[in-house]
């Protein structure tokens, strides 16, 4: 694991109480002083302390207020559930050895009515209100709980759901993951980390796929050989090529003791049985309306390119999104795979899977760049000229329902 120490918010994170914790703080609000607030006027107030909550209202009794609101939430205590898969994740993560802790706004009082997943967490790193002066999104309380775990913060990962986890991590210095499954949104939440949902958290933190520095760089010298080689129109340039496949192959040999022709049959042998290659496709909306990006041909596509070497489906998607339109995008979710030949026009000489991926944005500005001249959204109705060999209105309408269907199975051929 990457992560010696990881840090949980509770509500919106590990419990689903959004949807009795707000319309009781509604419900009091109008009880104590007769004004009706909307949950959305109210939702600035999620994720903070309820003393705060009360200072920024300028509530005359913040005592009574904060008794009242907890005794609602309490009488409901039945009704609330860690959301589904948050126990056999925990389990998961306490297996391995990690150590759990706890980073909530709630004071100990609150904590102690009805939280049922203590018996994950260490006593000492469950830090509530009631430990700290200073309350996110301030990192007094990470900080805190770092100091009684002895965890460095490169060492630590805190998992919440608002911007205000996020900001607390970043004072910090940890690296944070942001709850999808709890987040209203992920746009302007920077993280390290987006989780879709909770069983993500252990499977994309096992360390096992990292790769050493040097084997990542003779991997990377071999892509650009072998690219060069495929590729050269001058037979010098293709010769040079073929000394920098050689030259990572030398590299490996020299790190593992192996026999050079051994790691060069083994190392750069990809003249054999041809295999399919992978593009992806990311979807992003804003405002019900999808990002496209301008190419230099003059027609409009989804963000995306070649899987590269060392990358993911998921990874390639954001550094493809990056690189054409200058956002952050959160890789959320599988929309399909298709074989490129039974969708687009014209068919190619090879195999190629394209994986269309729902993402979320973060934020980002467009930079010039060698492939798009700019991005644009674009009504289901509305769309512009586009580039079909990439993607095709089939399949760009097929992203549109994927977007509105929380449901949505993924699509392959």
């Amino acid at each position: 694991m990457k992560y010696r120490c990881i840090f949980f918010d509770i509500d919106g994170t590990l419990l689903d109480t959004e949807p009795i914790v707000m319309p009781e703080l509604q419900a009091t609000l109008l009880e104590l002083t007769g004004k009706h607030y909307s949950l959305a006027e109210l939702q600035r107030f999620w994720g903070i302390p309820t003393s705060d909550t009360a200072a920024a209202l300028k509530l005359s009794d913040p005592g009574r207020f904060g008794r009242m609101w907890e005794e609602r939430v309490v009488r409901r205590d039945g009704e609330i559930k860690p959301f589904p898969g948050i126990e056999k994740m925990l389990g998961e993560l306490k297996n391995a050895g990690i150590r759990l802790g706890i980073v909530t706004s709630k004071n100990r009082s609150e904590l102690s009515q009805g939280f049922h997943l203590a018996q994950y967490f260490e006593p000492e790193l469950m830090i509530t209100a009631t430990d700290t002066v200073l309350h996110k999104p301030n990192p007094a309380p990470l900080l805190e709980g770092l100091r009684r775990a002895g965890c460095p913060p490169e060492d630590a990962l805190f998992v919440g759901d608002t911007v205000h986890d996020a900001n607390c991590a970043a004072g910090a210095n940890a690296a944070f993951g942001l709850a999808v499954w709890g987040a209203h949104s992920v746009r302007h939440i920077r993280a390290a980390h987006y989780f879709a949902v909770p069983a993500e958290v252990a499977q994309r933190l096992d360390d096992c796929g990292s790769l050493p520095p040097f084997l990542r760089q003779a991997m990377e010298l071999q892509f650009i050989g072998q690219a060069g080689v495929t590729y050269s129109k001058d037979p010098y340039d293709a010769e040079r090529f073929e000394r920098i496949r050689e030259l990572a192959a030398e590299m490996l040999a020299a790190k593992t003791e192996l026999p050079f022709e051994t790691v060069k049959s083994l190392f750069c042998n990809e003249r054999g049985f041809q295999t399919p290659k992978l593009d992806t496709r990311a979807a992003i909306f804003r405002d019900g309306k999808i990002l496209l990006v301008h190419e230099k041909s003059g027609r409009w596509s989804l963000p995306g390119g070649w899987v590269d070497l060392c990358e993911s489906i998921r990874s390639n998607t954001e550094k493809e999104v990056r690189e054409e339109a200058g956002l952050e995008v959160a890789a959320l979710r599988l929309i399909a795979v298709q074989d490129r030949n039974r969708h687009n026009p014209p068919p190619y000489a090879y195999g190629i899977c394209k994986v269309f991926v729902l993402c979320g944005e973060v934020g980002g500005a467009f930079r010039e760049n060698l492939e798009t001249t700019g991005f644009a959204y674009f009504a289901e109705n509305g769309l512009p000229p586009l580039a079909e060999e990439k993607n095709t209105a089939a399949q760009i309408r097929m992203c549109f329902d994927a977007s509105r269907d929380p449901d949505w199975k993924v699509v392959f051929d």
